[in-house]
């Protein structure tokens, strides 16, 4: 159980991270979302419509014209690269952080729960700066492609890529879910 609420907590923190960062650099955010699939509950406010899903494995933020060509100079593909970036990588780094902090935490209070929460967070903060498409790592690189070939194309190409590369960490991800059922329930995880 201190895993999932963990893992849940983890997923907050990092989707409010990019909404936070995406809203202070003027970027609209149409969808936040903790949980993938099925909306169990939504609410809208200040045109960004929350939702919690169905599948807390993970979550996401839809960003106005995310990976479209656009003239809207707020969308993301139209920001300079810095912003860019610090859309993208805000939800690692706050993983990383609170999971750091979080770790020394529990380790000077002799808390374990608080140790695990901080490993975890950590944990997930360092894989999702991995550079596979769809997850945050890739965006620093796929985004430079506009400087290589024409936007729009690189556009185009981007989309192909996350789309695949969602599919193929979905798919793991629901290959694993009977791995990590059994080690919940052994006490393991």
């Amino acid at each position: 159980m201190i895993f999932l609420i963990s893992l849940l907590i983890c997923i907050i923190l990092h989707e409010s991270a990019h909404l936070l960062t995406a809203k202070i650099v003027k970027c609209k955010v149409e969808v936040f979302s903790i949980g993938f699939g099925k909306q169990l509950f939504s609410f809208t406010y200040k045109g960004t419509k929350y939702r919690i899903a169905l599948i807390p494995i993970g979550g996401y933020n839809k960003l106005e014209h995310e990976i479209d060509y656009c003239r809207n100079k707020n969308a993301l593909p139209n920001l300079p690269y810095r912003k860019k970036l610090l859309v993208i990588l805000s939800g690692c780094y706050v993983n990383i952080i609170t999971g750091l902090m979080g770790y020394f935490l529990g380790m000077k209070f002799n808390n374990y729960n608080l140790c695990y929460f901080g490993w975890i967070s950590t944990l997930l903060g360092i894989t999702n700066l991995l550079p596979i498409p769809a997850l945050d790592g890739s965006y620093p690189i796929l985004f430079l492609m506009e400087k290589v070939i024409p936007k729009k194309y690189a556009l185009q190409l981007m989309r192909f890529l996350i789309t695949w590369g969602f599919i193929l960490l979905m798919t793991l991800n629901i290959l694993c879910l009977p791995y990590l059922v059994y080690l919940i329930r052994t006490g393991r995880l």
